[in-house]
């Protein structure tokens, strides 16, 4: 269980569970928590590939989520992967089931196929509703022999203290920026800007590669004029997923100009902040929120909205 199974940042996590493992003391309720864009969910299924036998994916070319490149993994009897699915009208569900962890108990009584082990990994464990996180708990105190659960989360604050009082924690902290960048300066065509992308995503290599043929730096562009005084037309669509992000690069901007100005923050600037937060909670609610009265809301009006020391391109840090 050799560190070259995933990427450089992450070798010292590996390490820790491989430690783990061969000293029989790998926990039955793992909890990988961390910010996105780091490889958690890369570093999950890398470990039931290690745990099931299966060979290993190349770190060179860790995906970002991608489940048709493992195939195999998710095809193997004695493994699950349980995410949000895909609901009538097309898109993914804003969250994980009950059925989902119903079925996922029915997968964890059966006898491994190779008389093994059984992992199941739940990408992410946030996105549980109640009554899935209450069906979830009587497997975390219950596993049954041999068998594994990994739950990975880019929010832990979010998760049932329940939950999380039953798995171990496992933190993977994100890595330097020198290693982000060194690893998508191998990952992206010399015409995209490695270093841009990985400021308008805070430095996340995975997030960085997985938007770097997106319309991300145009939003970006679309931000910086607009708080340089533009109109927000550019920035109000009908779009949930293109709002998610316009409230992100948003807030980035904002929150590093009041970085910048630390003896004395602009107090609306802190406002605006707020208001930001808000209408992301709300973006990222069940509600179905109104997504152009959501954005004409926060950014029509002008009064509030700080017009200097902040740019959505800015050099980030870690």
């Amino acid at each position: 269980m050799s560190a070259p199974w995933v990427p450089t940042w992450l070798h010292p996590v590996w390490e820790r569970l491989a430690h783990a493992e061969a000293s029989g003391r790998l926990p039955h309720a793992l909890l990988l928590d961390g910010p996105p864009g780091w490889g958690k969910r890369f570093l999950a299924r890398q470990l039931a590939r290690f745990l099931t036998q299966l060979p290993p994916r190349d770190p060179a070319t860790m995906p970002f989520g991608d489940d048709a490149s493992d195939g195999d993994l998710l095809a193997h009897r004695d493994v699950r992967v349980v995410q949000r699915g895909v609901a009538d009208t097309g898109r993914l569900r804003r969250q994980i089931l009950i059925d989902q962890v119903r079925e996922l108990g029915e997968f964890l009584v059966r006898t491994a196929g190779s008389g093994g082990r059984r992992i199941a990994i739940i990408e992410l464990a946030e996105d549980l509703n109640v009554n899935a996180a209450n069906a979830l708990l009587k497997r975390l105190e219950e596993p049954g022999s041999g068998c594994h659960l990994i739950l990975v989360s880019h929010r832990i604050s979010q998760v049932l203290p329940t939950i999380r009082s039953r798995c171990q924690r496992l933190l993977v902290p994100p890595g330097s920026l020198e290693a982000a960048r060194a690893w998508l300066g191998q990952q992206l065509p010399a015409e995209v800007d490695a270093g841009r992308m990985l400021q308008l995503v805070g430095g996340a290599p995975l997030l960085a590669r997985e938007r770097a043929n997106s319309d991300l730096p145009l939003l970006a562009d679309a931000v910086d004029a607009f708080l340089s005084g533009a109109p927000a037309d550019a920035l109000i669509k009908d779009d949930r997923d293109r709002a998610d992000v316009v409230l992100e690069l948003l807030y980035r901007a904002v929150a590093r100009g009041v970085r910048a100005e630390a003896q004395q923050p602009s107090v609306r600037a802190l406002h605006f902040l707020d208001r930001i937060s808000r209408a992301r909670r709300l973006l990222g609610s069940t509600s179905n929120p109104n997504v152009v009265l959501l954005l004409e809301d926060l950014l029509l009006g002008g009064t509030h909205i700080p017009r200097a020391g902040t740019k959505a391109t800015a050099k980030a840090g870690r």
